[in-house]
């Protein structure tokens, strides 16, 4: 069994000689104990280190014999390193921890102050020596500028310039003349000596006195202000003889008419007479007066609504006589009845008079009276959008055709509207104030047996009186007011003479303005009127052949095309584009074409099509099958090719006969009430309108061209429609008698069939087969191990490209770095959270003891 520690340390310490009896003589065991105090000191720190191995740490190794090698771990000693590094940080950090946020530190910089081997004797007798030489000195006192202060600080200066007054200012300016009479002011420069040796040196120049320097600078004063008096006295005379020459000056600037030659008139003279004459009259124009501030949206319809309220108790006050003598003062004369008077002669127009009842936009008259007609508002002609969606602008055969928005059965322009000379005028007999309805039977009660211009200026003073600024129920009101306008204005547009209507435009001109000032009723109103079209197309679908339908109406064309102005097009998704346009592709179909009016209107939605993708550019199929569907019916069964898809939902057109002097015109809303079979067409309106239809078709081609000519599966869309135009063409061509009765067609067909055939040709050309993705050959694996000859265990890479194996090791030293900076930044910040956490325990002490003193001294008092 082995020995304790504590024996094993009692031993060795004896062994070395600083325990038992050392005067005892022992010939077979010597001791050689340490000879000096250092040694000995050194001897017990390893006895110390030997029997303390909680100071010693080891890294033990894995496999501790290597081939036959001896492989010993990492060995430290962490006490000792933290101690060090304790250590280090109290002189470094604690003193930086200690002059932190302090300012206006006083830095001895006296002799041997810093000097820790010299004492205070020999600092004092060296201050003393050094401040006895500086006063000896013969040309520096304590206080000179010029010379080193008592400390070696270094010379004075000012933003880096030296203070002292060996280099004068006055050096880089003029020159003092060498005829000034002060000959103390030349520079006292040594002359060289040029008959001696080039190795002599030159003495240095002598400094000059205060004395000399102010006199030079006096001097040189007083030659600036000479010159600034001669330049001063040259300005003056220079100044005289240009006026004794004024004279001579002015007669040539004004020479008189009578010097010129006799007979000889000035060319510009009757300019200058005239313009003279416009100076004059300008005298007596009007001054320009400051105009009116300009009013906010809520005062302008305040306003509004309160006039048309004076205006309507004027109104009542006329009809039950009690028309006061104010206002009578500004109407205009008029003939008054008599008794006996029968009322045919006596014509009376309130409502002219007070400005109102010519509708919403009618601009300014000259015999309009002053102050009665409402400004800013709804009522007054200003420049807004007018929506006009009744017809359909249709290019003719040498136009080309308007791809943007204003060219279909929809259009949103920006003008300012104008009512023409033959308008019908309003009745005079509206009031002025009416209620908001709230249902489309009140509605109708308000109308009445009005007219559309009537019902335009109800319209426009409901908003008014109800603006959402006056009331904060009138908005509740308006919204539930949109929705049934809207069904009323759907409702008109089934009577053809309110189609082409100017009032009807404005109408829907006031659906625009509430759909955006309240887009959520609106959006449910327009779902509610499309589920109606969506149940009449459904049940036109599915009808017998001979059974008549109420689908499509000339509303439902309307309601589209509203929805277009109204509402975005190009989003992913709308809560009523997306319904309409499914609704519009279940048309185009699964609805059969039979007579005239179902063929315009496919030909009208396909329109449609063309403008809610003027910015998506998506891709429409119902729009492109229906327009080759349309070019099919043109074309005759027996010019047809064996094994053509041929459609079963659009009938053929019959159009026989020589119709070259038919010319094309516009489609309607008004062509959809068409029932003309497509079989029996005779008269020459029907053929014009079958041939406009066609025509129209072919532009809504052209449209869809250039809104896809970008996507690659252009070639796909539209070589459908290029063979059967090429067999339409072909049939023109061999056919004289098709060629007649299709001739305002061909010039449509041929360009169409030369546009498609060279976009398609641009498009192919670019376009390469599928093939498969190019890799870079994959090796084959092999398991065999790579031996390395001269292998060794401390060799940490193998890569036999030393750039990157340079890399690398540069890498692997940042990376320990690093970790090396910030293993001692979290050192530095525990070690500073220590100090912080002593300090603040030592304060707390300090004024705990203080507190116990004064309670102390308190209770000795008592």
């Amino acid at each position: 069994m082995g020995k304790s520690q504590l024996k094993q340390l009692k031993e060795r310490l004896k062994s070395n000689g600083f325990t038992g009896q050392t005067n005892v003589k022992k010939k077979q065991q010597k001791r050689h104990p340490a000879s000096t105090r250092a040694d000995k000191d050194q001897l017990l720190q390893s006895i110390r280190e030997e029997f303390n191995p909680f100071d010693i740490k080891t890294t033990r190794q894995k496999h501790g014999d290597i081939l036959g090698r001896k492989v010993q771990g990492a060995v430290g000693k962490p006490g000792l390193s933290k101690q060090i590094g304790e250590e280090n940080r109290r002189r470094t950090l604690k003193k930086e921890l200690e002059r932190k946020n302090k300012v206006g530190a006083v830095i001895d910089r006296r002799f041997g102050e810093t000097d820790s081997t010299m004492t205070p004797e020999e600092k004092m007798l060296e201050r003393f020596t050094r401040e006895r030489q500086a006063r000896s000195s013969r040309s520096s006192t304590l206080f000179n500028l010029e010379d080193d202060d008592l400390y070696d600080a270094g010379t004075l200066t000012h933003f880096g310039q030296s203070l002292s007054l060996d280099h004068d200012d006055f050096d880089s300016g003029n020159p003092v003349s060498a005829n000034d009479d002060n000959s103390d002011l030349k520079r006292r420069s040594p002359v060289p000596n040029y008959t001696s040796d080039e190795s002599d040196i030159e003495e240095p120049e002598r400094k000059k006195s205060k004395n000399e320097v102010m006199k030079e600078i006096i001097a040189k004063s007083k030659m600036y202000k000479h010159e600034r008096q001669k330049a001063k006295e040259e300005d003056l005379e220079a100044i005289e003889s240009l006026d004794s020459e004024l004279n001579d000056l002015q007669s040539l600037l004004f020479q008189t008419s009578a010097s010129a030659q006799p007979g000889s008139v000035p060319e510009d003279a009757e300019r200058d007479t005239e313009y003279d004459a416009n100076v004059r009259e300008m005298v007596f124009d009007r001054r320009a007066k400051p105009s009116d501030r300009t009013k906010t949206e809520e005062e302008t319809a305040e306003e509004n609504a309160r006039r048309l309220k004076e205006l309507e108790e004027q109104r009542l006050r006329r009809m039950e006589g009690e028309l006061s003598e104010e206002e009578d003062d500004g109407r205009k004369t008029r003939l008054v009845p008599e008794a006996d008077d029968l009322g045919d002669d006596f014509v009376y127009d309130d409502a002219a008079e007070f400005g109102f009842g010519k509708g919403l936009d009618e601009s300014d008259s000259g015999d309009e009276m002053p102050g009665e007609k409402l400004e800013g508002s709804e009522m007054e002609g200003s420049e807004e959008e007018e929506v006009d969606i009744t017809n359909e602008d249709i290019p003719s055969d040498d136009e080309q055709p308007i791809p943007n928005a204003q060219s279909a059965v929809m259009s949103v322009t920006k003008s300012k509207t104008k009512l023409s000379e033959s308008r019908p005028q309003v009745d005079a007999g509206l009031a002025f104030t009416y209620n908001c309805p709230s249902s489309y039977k009140e509605l109708q009660s308000i109308f009445g047996e009005h007219n559309i211009e009537n019902q335009v200026v109800i319209v426009e003073r409901i908003l008014t009186l109800h603006h959402p600024s006056l009331n904060k129920d009138n908005k509740e009101k308006l919204m539930k007011f949109a929705p049934i306008l809207l069904e009323h204005v759907v409702n008109l547009s089934d009577e053809p003479l309110q189609l082409n209507n100017e009032s009807f435009n404005k109408l829907i001109q006031k659906i625009y303005d509430l759909a955006k000032a309240y887009p959520e009723p609106m959006a449910m109103a327009f779902r509610e009127q499309l589920a109606k079209v969506r149940d009449r197309l459904q049940a036109a679908i599915v009808r017998d052949r001979d059974q008549p339908t109420d689908y499509p109406l000339p509303s439902d064309m309307l309601l589209f095309a509203l929805i277009g102005v109204v509402f975005s097009t190009s989003d992913h998704f709308h809560l009523v584009v997306t319904p309409a346009m499914l609704l519009m592709g279940q048309h185009l179909t699964q609805f059969p074409v039979k007579t005239l009016g179902e063929l315009a209107a496919g030909s009208l939605l396909a329109r449609l099509f063309s403008k809610y993708q003027t910015l998506s550019r998506r891709y429409v199929p119902e729009a492109v099958n229906h327009i080759n569907w349309s070019i099919w019916s043109c074309i005759k069964q027996s010019a047809i090719p064996e094994g053509f898809p041929l459609p079963s939902t659009v009938t053929k057109l019959a159009i026989e006969g020589d119709h070259h002097s038919i010319s094309l015109r516009n489609l309607q809303l008004s062509d959809i009430m068409c029932d003309t079979p497509l079989t029996s067409l005779s008269t020459p309106a029907e053929i014009q309108l079958a041939l406009s239809i066609v025509k129209s078709d072919f532009d809504s081609l052209k449209l869809f061209s250039s809104l896809w000519k970008g996507k690659d599966a252009y070639k796909e869309i539209f070589m459908p429609s290029l063979e059967l135009l090429e067999i339409l063409e072909m049939e023109l061509r061999k056919s004289p008698t098709r060629a007649a009765a299709l001739g305002p067609i061909a010039h449509a067909v041929n360009e169409n069939a030369n546009s498609l055939k060279n976009l398609i040709k641009m498009q192919t050309v670019n376009r390469k087969p599928l093939a498969l993705q190019q890799h870079k050959p994959i090796p084959i694996p092999t398991y065999a191990p790579k031996f390395e000859v001269n292998y060794s265990v401390d060799k940490k890479s193998y890569d036999p490209n030393m750039r990157r194996q340079e890399i690398s090791k540069l890498k692997a030293q940042v990376k320990k770095e690093r970790k090396g900076a910030l293993r001692e930044l979290r050192k530095d910040n525990a070690f500073v959270a220590r100090e912080k956490l002593a300090e603040k325990k030592k304060k707390d002490k300090e004024y705990h003891e203080m507190l116990a003193r004064l309670e102390r001294t308190v209770a000795s008092q008592g």
